[in-house]
């Protein structure tokens, strides 16, 4: 299978060759080039759109900002997608890179697991969005892929992203079902906290929750995340 090709757009060269990094040792990618502005990223997407196939993108640039070069790829219908890497994590800006149609934000600092999901999600998608003819079962499996994305993006207000897969990789970890007590022992969160993230998973239904019996009192509830 053909690698995914990305060109990377960041002003910051330390920032740079860590994305650069992290996608060389994303199985299934490889580097089509780099940019250090959105105007840079738009002259290169000019010349060689046919080379990229996804565009890892910032948002506070000089020349021109993340959010206005992504408006200006879509409206010149450049057939590329986009995951934008920002500290923005304001409403308004989520509800623009939505509305310009981003596969995936993710807010600085990151993990490399959170960094790498994202990728393997769109390595997913995009080997199966590019097949001549697509089952209804692969055509769900597309648009599942992208829901769990939107939902990622719009968390409850409260919760944000970086601690969500926080979480997530612990729990990956252990293996077993946790309590919320358990859970925020290992996170470093409040009680509170972690159950909030915990009933979270379980009401978009990534985890489920299962009563754990004990010989004395009530039966304490211990989530599991569903794979």
């Amino acid at each position: 299978m053909k690698p995914v090709s990305v060109l990377i757009v960041e002003d910051d060269p330390m920032v740079m060759e860590i994305h650069k990094r992290f996608v060389l040792s994303t199985e299934g990618y490889s580097i089509a080039g780099t940019a250090g502005d959105g105007l840079q990223a738009i002259r290169y997407l000019e010349d060689k759109e046919a080379a990229v196939d996804l565009v890892i993108l910032d948002i506070f640039m000089p020349e021109l900002d993340g959010i206005e070069t992504l408006r200006k790829i879509r409206q010149a219908r450049t057939n590329v997608d986009i995951i934008m890497v920002s500290a923005a994590h304001e409403s308004e800006t989520i509800k623009k890179v939505i509305r310009y149609g981003a596969f995936d934000y993710i807010v600085k600092p990151f993990t490399y697991e959170r960094f790498r999901r994202a990728l393997d999600s769109f390595r997913a998608y995009h080997h199966k969005a590019i097949s001549s003819a697509l089952s209804q079962e692969e055509i769900d499996s597309i648009f599942s892929m992208k829901r769990e994305v939107e939902n990622r993006r719009a968390l409850p207000k409260g919760l944000n992203s970086i601690k969500l897969d926080r979480i997530m990789e612990l729990m990956k970890k252990k293996g077993v079902p946790l309590s919320a007590d358990e859970t925020a022992e290992l996170a470093g969160v409040s009680r509170v906290t972690a159950r909030r993230y915990l009933e979270y998973l379980v009401s978009t239904g990534k985890g489920v929750v299962e009563p754990s019996y004990r010989e004395i009192g009530r039966p304490v509830n211990k989530y599991k995340l569903l794979h």
